[in-house]
């Protein structure tokens, strides 16, 4: 059997270059997994026994270990865990260097790129670097404006702000920022609050990227005068990239739920459709063959250059071109071969790129089509151009899912249909934008040209939106899903390769029963990995939202209550709530919190409360004052009667949960001079074990109450970050606690005091700066400690 698999092998130019492209992509992901020795142990076993059984001749086996190696090497060699800037930060300095990618979030006053450093200054220190980049952000204010003139790519600058560290992924299901610049090679941010243009010469490349990026802004400003938003993005986004201009976020919301997202930044289909244009229009003037094809791939290049070089445009244009190229010496293409040739390329070049959403999108879906399709082709145009545009979109789909559910937990259910009927719109956006903004190069009538063909694109726009607003606003339009594991998805992309085997008749004839039984068995194994095995036990978690507070508790039946929700986001950012505690929400499959407390309208307590209101079910609302003036208590009030919640004032001594052997109970005192006294006070008991949250409560909140408070507590939430006004020896010694959580990170305020730390000092300290989240996991007998490793991604026991 595995000589005739192997023979099999040999003979197929695509399996060959596919086995060789998905060897290389092992290496890489070896080496992004930190399981280089275990992977590097597997691959020489597997190449020893190749070997001794004589199955494959031994110059694929040696290139194939050559390919793995180099994977290794050429990904290790570029992999750092920090840089010199990272190991300077957090700082305030002031940094000079080149802008090397397009700015982003113009618009919203909050511009963000990435910068070459090669002079930092820290007060009266300076040092030089050479090739050190940050990831810049500069934030502008009405009271503090910054002129963002001359922010372009290569310009040259002198930033004054702060350097600093990415935020940690501290907690499950969180975004790794930090793992995500490192694909980038950068590894420490820098937030300016001041910026100089520099007048320096460029380099030839650098002057005609910067003429390119130019060009595109001119001729977007050219058709801003003829279509209004959200048209104009949309266009931006077909012809230029999804870095020219930034879709209103209720766009970008319904092309989410109906599945045309992809439509917002320009993609291999683009490329796909301008060239096919082309050679149509070339075919009609009765070009010769190969001038046409010149001219071809002439436009691809342009147009690749003009989207900003994204991956899976250059997937394409690489694919086309090599095809094209072939065509010009009469030597075909195998299509997996080259899509592997392909990829294989763009991964010798920046291995950083399997890493890229887009990328993975590209090349699954691509493979998906290249596999599936051409069992439906019947040699027709007219039929086989109608079948396509039905099952492509269904194939595509397909092979989508895993990958859209692993990063977005979410699967829209109707976008095979609204693809269907985007598909012929966008052929003639893509072209129709391409060759007006080609056009606009020339200045006289470049306004005269715009203007005409925005009179055409603008009704076809209006008809997109209106696709995506019908399909996207159906009910159940967008499925809410868990996070799938690996092994889910490797399962799957197996059932849909067997299912590619039903679909041609000489694999039917030969593997029907063996296909039909792969299909059955691994669909019903798949079905079986989606049990969800319920657990009784209780847990706490303690989420890492550095000076702030978060804590979610589960019951044993199941039940789920938040204490606190973490800050709000920084100038219209997004709350730790939303990127934290609803992604956790997602991967998990909780739907619903039976209640929120929010201790009080601290930013650092309440701030994430709105996001949680809008967008999960909460029972009830415990606040601590019905009618505060802050605008975190506002937001949280319109939140609350938007979403008809029921909000109910904490008193002392309230019971707010008790079953199952769980209890939670409320404490407050108010009328105290500072709001942080006027904190509610939740009590958690279970069997023997017992955990006291308070907020920010100060000393005087937890005398009040003292005779309330168990004796020998088994967990303290620290009051107020470890802050020094929070306890006094007598209240250490009343609780005694076995454990103190301090919920803090960098701060201006010094928390945790080195005061508070000592009176702790007969109690464990766990602190999420260190620790990371911090779990509980209760039982009738005792407790488990876990923190999350951040390196392993999971919670190991403390």
């Amino acid at each position: 059997m595995l000589g005739k698999l192997c023979a099999v092998i040999c003979q197929n130019k695509n399996l060959l270059m596919l086995i060789t492209a998905g060897i290389y992509v092992l290496a890489l992901f070896a080496a992004f997994s930190n399981s280089v020795i275990i992977f590097s142990m597997l691959i020489s076993i597997s190449a020893i026994f190749l070997i001794i059984r004589n199955v494959l001749p031994l110059k694929y086996i040696v290139i194939w270990v050559l390919i793995f190696y180099l994977g290794i090497l050429n990904t290790t060699l570029r992999l750092k865990n920090t840089d010199d800037l990272l190991n300077l930060a957090p700082v305030n300095s002031q940094i000079t260097g080149t802008i090397i990618s397009i700015p982003q979030g113009m618009p919203e006053n909050k511009p963000k790129f990435f910068f070459n450093v090669n002079k930092i200054k820290i007060g009266s220190l300076e040092e030089t670097f050479k090739n050190e980049k940050v990831l810049v952000t500069i934030n502008s204010f009405p009271d503090n404006p910054v002129s963002f003139e001359g922010l372009k790519l290569y310009n040259s600058a002198t930033l004054q702000g702060r350097l600093s560290v990415p935020f940690k992924a501290g907690n499950p299901s969180q975004f790794d920022y930090g793992n995500y610049l490192r694909n980038f090679n950068t590894y420490a941010v820098f937030y300016a609050k001041s910026v100089q243009i520099l007048d320096k010469n460029l380099p030839p490349k650098a002057k005609i990227m910067q003429s390119i990026n130019d060009y595109r802004e001119k001729v977007l400003n050219i058709h801003s005068k003829y279509l209004t938003s959200p048209n104009l993005e949309i266009l931006g986004g077909i012809v230029f990239g999804d870095d020219a201009i930034s879709p209103p976020a209720n766009i970008k919301q319904s092309f989410v739920n109906s599945g045309l997202l992809h439509i917002l930044a320009a993609s291999g289909m683009n490329v796909a459709f301008i060239y096919g244009f082309f050679f149509i229009i070339m075919s009609l003037f009765k070009i010769p063959y190969k001038p046409k094809i010149i001219i071809g791939m002439l436009m691809v290049v342009i147009y690749t250059l003009m989207t900003g070089l994204g991956a899976s445009v250059i997937r394409a244009a690489c694919m086309l071109l090599f095809v094209l190229a072939g065509k010009l010496i009469d030597r075909d293409a195998h299509s997996i071969s080259l899509l592997s040739f392909v990829a294989l390329l763009m991964l010798l070049y920046n291995p950083m790129w399997i890493n890229d959403v887009g990328f993975q999108l590209s090349f699954i879906v691509t493979f998906g089509i290249l596999i599936m399709a051409p069992a439906f082709v019947r040699m027709n145009k007219i039929l086989d151009y109608l079948v396509s545009a039905v099952t492509i979109p269904i194939i595509a789909q397909l092979w989508v899912i895993p990958v859209q559910i692993f990063y977005f937990n979410n699967v829209s259910v109707y976008s095979v249909f609204a693809n269907i009927m985007s598909v012929p719109i966008l052929m003639v956006l893509s072209f129709g934008g391409f060759i007006s903004s080609l056009l606009a190069i020339f200045s006289p009538i470049a306004d005269f040209i715009c203007k005409t063909f925005d009179f055409v694109l603008n009704p076809l726009l209006n008809i997109l939106i209106n696709i995506s607003d019908f399909w996207g606003k159906l009910p159940h339009a967008s499925i809410q899903t868990t996070h799938p594991a690996i092994y889910q998805i490797i399962i799957y992309y197996v059932i849909l390769l067997c299912v590619s085997g039903l679909l041609y008749k000489e694999f039917r004839e030969k593997y029907l029963r063996k296909l039909l039984a792969g299909i059955i068995s691994l669909a019903l194994l798949l079905a079986l990995t989606t049990i969800h095995i319920t657990n009784s036990s209780p847990e706490i978690t303690v989420f890492d939202v550095g000076n702030a507070d978060c804590f979610l508790i589960k019951t044993p039946a199941n039940k789920y209550f938040m204490i606190d929700t973490g800050k709000s986001g920084y100038n219209k950012g997004k709350s730790q709530a939303e990127i934290i505690v609803l992604k956790y929400f997602k991967d998990t499959g909780i739907k619903k919190l039976e209640a929120v407390i929010v201790t009080h309208f601290d930013n650092d307590h309440s701030g994430g409360t709105a996001d949680l209101l809008n967008n999960i079910k909460v029972g009830k609302l415990y606040v601590n004052d019905l009618n505060h003036d802050s605008l975190s208590a506002k937001k949280v009030y319109s939140a609350v009667k938007h979403t008809n919640t029921d909000m109910v004032l904490a008193e002392n001594n309230q019971t707010v949960y008790d079953e199952k052997g769980l209890k939670l109970t409320n404490f407050i005192t108010t009328g105290h001079k500072y709001d942080n006294d006027n904190s509610i006070i939740t009590l958690l008991e279970y069997n023997n074990f017992t955990m006291l949250f308070t907020g920010d409560a100060g000393i005087n909140s937890l005398h009040a109450i003292q005779n309330n408070i168990p004796h020998n507590l088994t967990v303290l939430k620290v009051p107020h970050h470890g802050a020094f006004t929070g306890l006094d020896r007598e209240l250490v010694k009343h609780m005694s606690p076995e454990y103190s959580i301090v919920s803090t990170g960098e701060n201006k305020f010094g928390h945790p005091s080195m005061y508070i730390l000592s009176l702790l000092e007969n109690s464990q300290i766990l602190r999420t700066d260190i620790e990371n989240s911090i779990r509980f996991k209760l039982n009738k007998d005792g407790f488990k400690i876990l923190t999350y490793d951040i390196r392993r991604r999971k919670y190991v026991q403390k």
